[in-house]
């Protein structure tokens, strides 16, 4: 899969910022549709069946963080990037919760755009063609949000499947402790409440999937 075959459905509320993201679109990818209202998008997601909606919002609302919230219940292999111009979005626990693949705040060069749109394209492709695999003879299915372990299934909760879907979109990343909060939680959480998520992720996976590295933050050990 490359991302000139990502087909795209591109919602926006920020008139005045869509010519950049067009026009990056434009160069990247084959397959482009827009809605500028809620009722356009719905019909274009029905009819276009996207692998990835691009929402650009002012976010003075929640009325397209209920449409994404929507299309997550029955899909989770569309991939989701969100750009805005709002520093003080009230929603983006709501967003992070929704499994997007980059969060941008506007203004920003065309390289940040394309450089997630080449991650999207990564994450597509490992959701639709295959497990991920996280170890000798263990798997993780993002569609079922669960763990293959020898040729057995064990279903995460919520907040462990976001973990282990972080570190492997970051396989070769050392995670602060603030940006595993931060995408988890979006909100002060004790410490004890950190090391129990670790802790029970383990369980269902192995002692030592996750490294810690003292002062710097986590990292997947496969």
């Amino acid at each position: 899969m490359k991302v000139s075959d990502l087909s795209v459905l591109y919602i926006y509320d920020e008139l005045h910022h869509s010519t950049q993201v067009i026009e990056v679109l434009k160069k990247q990818v084959k397959i482009v549709s827009s809605a500028s209202t809620l009722e356009e998008a719905k019909t274009l997601y029905q009819k276009e069946s996207p692998c990835l909606i691009l929402l650009q919002s002012s976010f003075n609302n929640d009325i397209f963080i209920n449409f994404l919230k929507k299309i997550r219940e029955v899909d989770l292999k569309t991939a989701f990037i969100v750009i805005t111009a709002n520093k003080n979005n009230i929603y983006v626990g709501d967003l992070m919760e929704l499994y997007l693949t980059k969060y941008i705040r506007s203004s920003f060069k065309n390289i940040v755009l394309e450089e997630a749109l080449y991650k999207c394209m990564e994450i597509i492709s490992k959701r639709v063609f295959s497990n991920t695999k996280v170890a000798e003879d263990m798997f993780f299915n993002f569609h079922t949000q669960s763990i293959i372990k020898n040729k057995k299934s064990y279903v995460l909760n919520k907040k462990q499947a976001l973990l282990i879907d972080l570190f492997i979109q970051n396989p070769n990343k050392i995670l602060s402790y603030e940006e595993i909060k931060y995408h988890i939680w979006q909100e002060d959480v004790s410490e004890a409440a950190f090391k129990t998520l670790f802790r029970d992720l383990r369980k269902v996976t192995y002692k030592t999937i996750i490294k810690n590295y003292s002062g710097l933050g986590y990292k997947l050990n496969i």
